[in-house]
């Protein structure tokens, strides 16, 4: 889409404002171009030709606006999507975080539908079989369009579960049997077992209000996982959010981010990688910090 007229971009600004008033979330500090091609896509469907007419009909039939939220909110997600990150998760990062702090206590930001934070409930699991029992808290969040609903249900196609080891699988999941209605499907459905679901608090909201919040109140965790996420939005909002996380996370916690995603480059200091190539963060201690800043 080429550069937009004055009028379009104060329609533009009305439509983003109008969001933010209704959910909270403002979409002007995301990658500009992607929430254009997303609205444009809106646009389309309903056949409404211009922003203006677009924020008439948002106005007029508030269901879509969780269609609208769902389609700038991009939720694609797998349980332990990408292994070798979630290896070195559940053999080195929670082993080395019970040791050091006597407890987990974990988020999840942009959960999607809840396949992340319940990866994670697996991994601290079975991490338990192992060691002594220590308290788990894991909390996982997302917008509030609709999705979070499939999270608290735990059910999912079999497709979302390739990654997912055998002990895993049968362990912590069970097949849902068709009803007749569904027997025609190609692809079979399972659900995230009972105990596993207790492990995982899921709620919906705005990643940055909720960010603020648990800094006001002096919140604090030991793993942050805000993968793929960062790549929506712009460099301020990016250094922000990431500046945030670093304010709740306890010295020596580990942020994990996306394989395609960087830290911002003025908050990088703050951070050890310790696994090359694998964007797995460590949080500095502050006296390990001053010892570096001094000749």
């Amino acid at each position: 889409m080429g550069t937009l007229s004055a009028y379009d971009n104060e329609w533009l600004q009305r439509l983003l404002a109008y969001i933010n008033e209704m959910r909270g979330i403002d979409f002007s500090r995301y990658r500009h171009a992607t929430v254009l091609r997303k609205l444009e896509l809106r646009i389309e469907a309903t056949k409404t030709k211009t922003y203006r007419h677009y924020l008439e009909h948002l106005k007029s039939r508030p269901e879509e606006l969780d269609s609208l939220i769902a389609a700038l909110t991009i939720k694609v997600s797998t349980f332990f999507r990408n292994p070798p990150v979630f290896e070195l998760i559940g053999n080195v990062v929670l082993p080395e975080l019970v040791t050091e702090f006597g407890f987990l206590k974990i988020w999840s930001l942009g959960c999607a539908h809840g396949q992340e934070p319940y990866s994670i409930a697996m991994l601290a699991l079975d991490l338990m079989k192992r060691e002594e029992p220590v308290d788990i808290k894991i909390l996982g969040t997302d917008v509030c369009d609709g999705a979070i609903e499939r999270s608290f249900e735990g059910t999912y196609p079999e497709g979302e579960l390739a990654d997912v080891k055998k002990k895993f699988l049968e362990s912590y999941f069970e097949r849902i049997v068709p009803g007749p209605d569904q027997r025609h499907s190609q692809e079979g459905m399972f659900r995230v077992s009972n105990q596993i679901k207790s492990m995982v608090r899921l709620e919906c909201g705005d990643m940055l209000s909720r960010l603020k919040q648990r800094r006001a109140k002096g919140d604090r965790y030991n793993l942050i996982l805000c993968r793929n996420v960062l790549i929506y939005m712009n460099r301020f909002l990016q250094s922000e959010v990431v500046q945030l996380v670093s304010d709740i996370l306890h010295e020596n916690g580990y942020l994990v981010i996306g394989e395609s995603e960087m830290l911002p480059e003025g908050l990088r200091g703050l951070f050890a990688q310790p696994f090359p190539g694998i964007k797995i963060f460590r949080k500095k201690s502050l006296a390990k910090k001053e010892a570096q800043g001094r000749p």
